[in-house]
């Protein structure tokens, strides 16, 4: 009978992916902070999200994010243009740019992928299903707690 991983075994195993995540974020030139807006963007829906959502996320002011934000459209991480429902308020999308860096962070997880050889593959395609699994509960989770109002100007 399979044991199932202890909690804390799981935090030993998300705190070395999340590690090894972050490092090779980090070998851009982004700072956490940066990384955090970023992904925060890669996951909203629609691949968009406000400048209010960022100012809350990295708990700063408006200016401070504006700031944060400003540093990355010229690094040519983020685009950002006027919501065309409220010209007031600004949309932010990652550019292609940005998108292949974070799929590079991702597929090139030495952790993840390291463990994932340990295992033999029947082991690997119940993990790949249960990632999938997780991923589809996430999203369900994520789409269906109302969007923000942004008030961004």
């Amino acid at each position: 009978m399979d044991i199932p991983p202890s909690h804390a075994g799981l935090e030993y195993i998300l705190a070395h992916i999340i590690q090894d995540f972050m490092e090779s974020m980090r070998k851009t030139g982004l700072s956490a902070p940066q990384i955090n807006a970023l992904l925060h963007i890669y996951h909203s829906q629609n691949g968009e999200c406000g400048l209010s959502e960022i100012s809350g996320l990295t708990d700063s002011s408006g200016p401070a994010a504006s700031q944060l934000v400003e540093r990355l459209v010229q690094q040519g991480m983020v685009e950002r243009k006027e919501d065309p429902l409220n010209r007031r308020n600004k949309k932010l999308r990652l550019t292609d740019k940005c998108l292949k860096l974070i799929q590079n962070g991702i597929t090139s997880n030495h952790f993840l992928g390291d463990l994932m050889t340990s295992m033999p593959a029947k082991q690997r395609e119940t993990v790949h299903a249960a990632f999938g699994y997780l991923a589809q509960a996430g999203q369900r989770i994520q789409f269906s707690q109302p969007q923000k109002d942004d008030r961004d100007a």
